[in-house]
């Protein structure tokens, strides 16, 4: 197997050939966050001597908690290490000009995930679409997204992918690819945290379009100062110094502390998120005029159709306290309108269990409203946004359209999610249709700016037609149904 090697501005890389595409993993994008930079602001790489070898082994993922979501996703097991700025990439072996560039943000509720690992593999996604591919992992929970008075400042995770971005624009020519078109992907926390980072004054210097997979815009951000709070609540749990306890120690009060939110059964909210610190972070990223900001850049953008099915299949306590719950939260969105709002849910939902309406209501509350929301805000502000709803559901009823469940089709790599229980008793033909379907449409908006180009779909910009996608394989094809926001 040869290790071509690759003349980046901070020093020779040496990646790994793996037939179809070359593999460069855990190249370090910004200054290790360990000992006296735990909670320091990152910092760009220094320029290294000789050849860094990222060849062999795989990237390991920040230190974190189970995932609440393996249960629908199922698990991808790989070592965990403070040590976690860096990149994983994919290049295709045969290039004859530089190659349109995707960069994929992880979710996991700003706790979870890393760039790592392998279900996110992009080999088959570079190979198929024939783009560079690179993840980037950043810092998580306590010691990305926790400001701490004295300690911690707001929004580290944040700051971590801007200074990877700025590192990729800077470098991925090195590596083929075209400096100058750089798409940034996200799903869930990744797609919030790329609305976070447009945001910024000079957001255009990190990418050039973006694409938002299920990005929790129903999230309400609070000032940094109003997280201290938790911060205090946190460290009564650590019993000790943040800066200099142990990783261990970190994770083990950071789940001490999460077990004593005693939230309602219904409540998926992270506990930790970016914070609107006044100086990062100064406009709520879902806002109208956060999406009036960010009118320069060409979108992708949707929902699942039950994005909270993954939170609460095989949930007891949620369909326990459904009947109980499902009055109060209608009421807490819609007021004196409550009833009648209940009666369409209903309607609209067969079997209409209490349990199935009040997953579509925090569907429709956390993601698709505020989704839309920004859509419109976006389309009229004169930007060019697609807008799609996924809709090809598991054959496991209860697992539906869940968060997450666009993930495979979007990276091709179908055979890693083959244990995955959101696509247990899949139609294997019928997978692989929807991932050319799917990804190839991303991986033509990467290309070209059009996620039609090449791809045979009827799919107007929101602006043209105030229309959606609905990505299914009911009738072998995508289907278009117009509308504001979807059911």
């Amino acid at each position: 197997m040869s290790q071509p090697v690759f003349e980046t501005k901070n020093g020779t890389v040496r990646g790994s050939d793996l037939g179809a595409v070359t593999r460069i993993a855990r190249l370090r994008y910004a200054e290790s966050p360990t000992g006296v930079r735990r909670f320091a602001v990152p910092e760009p790489i220094a320029p290294w001597q000789g050849t860094l070898d990222c060849s062999t082994g795989h990237s390991p993922v920040p230190p974190q908690l189970p995932s609440r979501l393996a249960k629908v996703m199922g698990d991808y097991p790989a070592d965990q290490d403070e040590d976690c700025l860096h990149l994983d990439i994919w290049v295709p072996n045969v290039r004859s000009e530089p190659l349109p560039v995707l960069v994929f943000i992880h979710g996991g509720a700003f706790m979870t995930g890393g760039g790592g690992m392998s279900c996110y593999d992009g080999a088959a996604l570079a190979e198929r679409e024939g783009i560079v591919v690179v993840n980037i992992s950043y810092r998580l929970g306590v010691l990305g997204f926790l400001p701490i008075e004295g300690i911690a400042p707001a929004n580290l995770g944040l700051m971590d992918q801007e200074i990877a971005l700025r590192f990729i624009r800077a470098n991925i020519a090195a590596f083929g690819g075209d400096a100058g078109n750089i798409a940034v992907s996200g799903q869930s926390a990744g797609a919030y945290s790329i609305q976070a980072l447009l945001t910024r004054n000079d957001a255009s210097a990190l990418f050039d379009r973006a694409v938002l997979m299920s990005s929790p815009m129903g999230l309400v951000l609070e000032p940094s100062a109003a997280s201290n709070d938790v911060g205090k609540t946190f460290l009564a749990a650590l019993r000790a110094d943040p800066s200099t306890a142990p990783v261990s120690a970190i994770l083990g009060a950071q789940a001490m502390m999460l077990r004593g939110l005693n939230r309602a059964p219904d409540e998926v909210a992270p506990p930790f998120r970016p914070s609107l610190d006044g100086d990062f972070l100064r406009v709520d990223p879902a806002a109208s005029d956060a999406a009036k900001r960010a009118v320069w850049c060409p979108m992708i953008t949707g929902v699942t159709r039950e994005e909270h099915a993954a939170f609460h299949y095989k949930d007891e306590a949620f369909h326990a306290q459904a009947s109980m719950l499902i009055e109060p939260r209608f009421a807490e969105r819609y007021g004196p309108r409550a009833d009648a709002e209940l009666a369409r849910a209903r309607a609209r939902r067969i079997p209409a269990s209490d349990a199935a309406v009040l997953i579509d209501h925090g569907s429709r509350t956390r993601f698709v409203f505020g989704t839309f929301d920004y859509v419109e805000a976006l389309a009229a502000a004169g930007g060019h946004v697609w807008a799609y709803v996924f809709a090809w559901q598991s054959p496991i009823a209860e697992i539906g359209a869940c968060h997450c469940i666009e993930l495979p089709f979007v990276f091709g790599n179908l055979m890693t999610w083959a244990d995955a229980p959101m696509l247990s008793g899949a139609d294997q033909e019928e997978l692989q249709g929807l991932a050319r379907l799917f990804g190839g449409a991303l991986g033509a908006f990467v290309r070209s700016g059009d996620p039609v180009a090449d791809q045979g779909l009827i799919w107007p910009d929101f602006g043209s037609a105030r229309a959606y996608l609905t990505v299914d394989t009911c009738i072998g094809a995508s289907c278009l149904l117009p509308g504001h926001y979807p059911c």
